[in-house]
């Protein structure tokens, strides 16, 4: 346990003083919900407020893309580009515990920018459903974006190398995965093969559930709660993630 705290604790501090994630992960969603409602022209009053929610927790899943996609990977070859691992290797730290203190400090520094748009969303006049049960499974989705991001995120770091291309690869691919998902372009305004993309990769999929969740059918224009695509959603964000682990613990992990 000493040994991910003292990995979170490092990652953590690191990402709160770089302006570049900082403006990333934590600006650039924030930017998205104040201008986003500006653009939507003549859209009844009574929707704007379950819009603006929907819109407030699809950052979040932007937030946590960037965070486990991006930051993670630029961090971890950022330390291998300084050695560290060629010094820790013989160390009584293992694989497992680094990358999950990494990991783990993603997700605090998540929750952190996570909290600030939910604020400004509500302050921003959105609008939330509160139904135990609904922000319950909820939770359960997030988790699963969480592990399908670091999952990817792992998995850049481990093939790419050089702190700046790993960066920037997982910048490129939450954009593109968030415009091709249908997180950034209403689902039914998508071409067809776009929205099987939007339905089967786990990110898009698990963001569609949240809102579907807690904002309604109407706002998300399919239902992605059926049990296949629960299923594959969980599978896939499971899969990334042990793969992500594997190539870390052997590629990173591996004396040079």
């Amino acid at each position: 346990m000493s040994q991910m705290t003292a990995v979170l604790e490092k990652d953590v501090k690191e990402f709160l003083r770089d302006k570049v994630i900082l403006f990333f992960t934590f600006a650039l969603p924030i930017f998205f919900v104040l201008v986003t409602p500006l653009m939507w022209g003549d859209i009844p009053p009574e929707a704007v407020p379950p819009l603006k929610g929907g819109l407030s927790l699809t950052m979040i899943t932007f937030m946590m893309m960037i965070a486990g996609q991006s930051n993670l990977a630029g961090s971890v070859t950022a330390d291998r580009e300084r050695g560290l691992y060629l010094k820790i290797i013989s160390m009584p730290v293992t694989p497992l515990k680094e990358a999950m203190g990494r990991i783990c400090g993603v997700v605090v520094f998540t929750l952190i920018g996570a909290f600030g748009v939910v604020m400004l969303g509500v302050a921003y006049g959105a609008q939330y459903t509160y139904e135990l049960i609904s922000v319950v499974e909820s939770l359960g989705f997030f988790f699963l974006i969480a592990i399908a991001a670091t999952g990817i995120g792992l998995i850049i770091a481990s093939l790419i190398k050089g702190e700046s291309a790993a960066t920037h690869t997982g910048i490129a691919l939450t954009l593109l995965t968030a415009f091709l998902g249908g997180m950034f372009v209403p689902y039914s305004m998508l071409p067809p093969f776009l929205q099987v993309i939007a339905r089967i990769h786990p990110i898009p999929s698990a963001n569609a559930s949240i809102v579907f969740l807690l904002q309604g059918a109407e706002f998300v224009d399919y239902d992605p709660l059926i049990l296949g695509q629960i299923g594959l959603t969980i599978g896939e964000s499971c899969a990334l993630f042990v793969i992500g682990l594997m190539l870390y613990s052997k590629l990173c992990w591996r004396k040079m």
